[in-house]
Parts: structure tokens; C-alpha cells; sequence
């Protein structure tokens, strides 16, 4: 019997790993038909209580909120190209999504609690975009290390920016029936195993 598992994740969370993730869960259970959707947290937290979604892997960005269960803490980075170029005294050329993204918000809340300068260099529409940026040396970009582009290296330290917050993921689910928690327990087991 076929079953269909539909699940969202953020896409600060997806990177290249994502096609290992999708070849353990079919390996597990050839036959579940895997719908996944990718979306800035705040859409699939809301997604999910709609019921829309039978799972969302998001960042945490309500504390207040009592359900879900860590799976994990992911560390960001200042990401940038080993050939970013900063002039001391200008402002940091930062990379970022547009508002309201929870990432974007906790990287300038850094920034300006530290008093370092910034400027905004590049609004990208999801972590690609963003890389993408990164990767052409535009700009640097707080992202979660797993899903920063190959090359790009934490300039941080370099720079004498200020460490992040590490992110919280969560689970999101209500699933009862055990082949879909089976199914997101090997979701769970493959996103760990791409961890940094």
C-alpha cells in the first residue's frame, strides 16, 4: 500500500545533502510516495496547523511555543568567499532574504548590538540566492554552515563579527500510524547524519 508523507522544510535547512536524505527515505520504505515542500518557517509552522502539512522540520522562531522536539542544534556562520574583501571603516556588505525572515533578523540584531556597521548588499529569495551571492564575493551571509555553499568559509573570526545563536531545529508532527514515524525517524537519522 502506498502512502503519501507530506512534509515541509525550512529552507535555511536544505543544502546539498538533500538528494541523501531522499535516497535513505526511499530505501527505508519504497513505497511512500514523499511530498515535500520547501518554505521559510513561519509559512510551514503555519501550513501545519492548517493541517496542510504531516510534518514540518523548521528552525525554532517562537519560543513560546510549547510542541515539537529538537532534533537538533545547527550552528551559523558568517559565510563568505575565501576572497571576500572588506575595507576596515566601510560597512559589511551583508547578504539576506527579505523581511520578515528570522535569520535575517537575529544576523543585523548581531551586528547592530555589536556596533559594527552594515549595508545591505544583496536580498536573495531563499539559500541559494543567497549563496549564489556568497559565492560571487558580493557580500557575506549569516547561514547555517551544512547548507553554505562549497568554498565559502565562517569569516567571522576574520572579521571580528559576532558568533550566532546556534539554531534549534524542530520537528514538528502529530503522526500516529507507524510506517509515516518510521519514515521520520529516517528523515530525522539522515538530516542528523548531515550535520556538522
Amino acid at each position: 500500500e502506498r502512502r503519501r508523507l507530506v512534509v515541509g522544510i525550512s529552507h535555511h535547512l536544505v543544502g546539498a545533502d538533500l538528494a541523501d536524505i531522499l535516497k535513505r527515505m526511499s530505501e527505508t520504505d519504497p513505497s511512500l510516495v514523499i511530498e515535500l515542500r520547501i518554505e521559510t518557517s513561519r509559512v510551514l509552522l503555519s501550513a501545519y496547523d492548517a493541517g496542510e502539512l504531516d510534518a514540518a522540520i523548521v528552525l525554532r522562531i517562537d519560543r513560546r511555543r510549547g510542541d515539537g522536539e529538537i532534533m537538533m542544534e545547527e550552528p551559523f556562520g558568517w559565510m563568505g568567499a575565501p576572497d571576500f574583501r572588506h575595507t576596515s571603516g566601510e560597512p559589511l556588505r551583508l547578504a539576506a532574504q527579505s523581511a520578515p525572515c528570522s535569520v535575517r533578523s537575529a544576523a543585523i540584531a548581531a551586528l547592530d548590538g555589536a556596533g559594527i556597521p552594515w549595508t545591505e548588499a544583496f536580498v536573495g529569495g531563499g539559500v541559494a540566492t543567497i549563496g549564489a551571492a556568497i559565492s560571487a564575493g558580493l557580500a557575506i551571509g549569516a547561514l547555517i554552515r551544512r547548507v553554505a555553499p562549497a568554498g565559502s568559509i565562517d569569516l567571522g573570526p576574520r572579521l571580528g563579527l559576532p558568533k550566532m545563536q546556534d539554531a534549534e531545529v524542530m520537528l514538528h508532527s502529530s503522526l500516529t500510524d507507524t510506517r509515516a514515524r518510521s519514515a521520520l525517524r529516517t528523515l530525522g537519522a539522515a538530516f542528523r547524519a548531515g550535520a556538522v
